[in-house]
């Protein structure tokens, strides 16, 4: 997510002081805390999304780390330019910088930033539409966060393997995916990620004919995007619950969704679903429900 003007400019005066201080830790310290503040100026530079100046700060502190003997520091900068050149859609540079950083952060037997790197070597392979093997990174990086008891990353990535199952076709699969994600998910205060297994979880139901399971979800999943004030999601959870109430004959809970789901369609701009959405309303009147 891209930062506001707000926290824009607090990013922009935290760059600032870091190059100040940067100036005097080039003449006044070893390699190693020359490396730290690079790493960090990065870092900021990352949360503004300039990822090329990013790059040429990570690349300069992987110098400094290496003559300083420092791992841990070579890890990070690793796993920094990968994030970098994925970035620029260069996957296959992302997935060699951060495989390397995954080796690192292996031999420090750090598991939750080793975990890190396989799910994003993840993310780049699936980016590179090798699905298959995305899913085997995912697997693994779910072992180490299982191991870590990290279950807010066990939860993420047992969402993006059901969603992989999901574009395979394999639904049963994906359904105990995302069921397993919600159990999880529930014990957490994070609505976003909640609203979206209860998303995935309803649209697995459905795909699966388990229409009157699907809705209790897909109702849920449109109540918390509606907090969030997220119209997308929450038009795509509506439309969808419209769907399933649809296929259960509940005619009054698919029209009053199909009511409500259309100004979330004009405010985006979606003539063509808002079009699609009044012809179903349009079939419900000529069949007098």
């Amino acid at each position: 997510m891209s930062p506001n003007d707000t926290e824009r400019a607090h990013i922009l005066e935290a760059i600032q002081q870091q190059r100040n201080a940067l100036a005097v830790t080039r003449i006044t310290s070893d390699p190693g805390e020359i490396g730290k503040g690079l790493l960090q100026l990065a870092e900021l530079h990352g949360m503004l999304e300039d990822h090329a100046e990013s790059r040429r700060h990570y690349e300069e502190a992987l110098g400094f780390f290496q003559s300083a003997a420092d791992k841990d520091g070579q890890a990070q900068v690793l796993f920094g330019l990968g994030v970098a050149r994925a970035h620029f859609e260069d996957h296959r540079g992302a997935i060699e910088h951060i495989a390397r950083a995954a080796f690192l952060f292996n031999e420090l037997k750090d598991q939750e930033n080793e975990a890190l790197c396989r799910a994003a070597i993840g993310e780049s392979l699936r980016s590179l539409g090798q699905p298959k093997g995305a899913e085997e990174k995912y697997q693994e990086a779910l072992l180490l966060y299982r191991q870590a008891k990290n279950g807010p990353r066990v939860a993420r990535l047992l969402l993006d393997i059901g969603d992989i199952r999901m574009e395979t076709g394999d639904y049963e699969a994906a359904r105990k995916r995302f069921a397993e994600a919600l159990l999880v998910l529930e014990k957490e205060e994070d609505l976003e990620p909640l609203a979206l297994c209860r998303l995935l979880l309803g649209e697995a139901e459905g795909l699966l004919g388990n229409h009157e399971a699907a809705r209790p979800h897909l109702r849920t999943a449109a109540e918390l995007y509606s907090k969030l004030h997220d119209h997308a999601y929450e038009s795509r959870a509506r439309w969808d619950l419209s769907i399933a109430c649809t296929f259960v004959q509940d005619w009054k809970m698919a029209r009053a969704e199909l009511e409500t789901v259309i100004p979330l369609f004009e405010h985006q701009g979606r003539a063509d679903d808002v079009a699609r959405a009044r012809k179903v309303l349009a079939h419900f009147d000529a069949r007098g429900v």
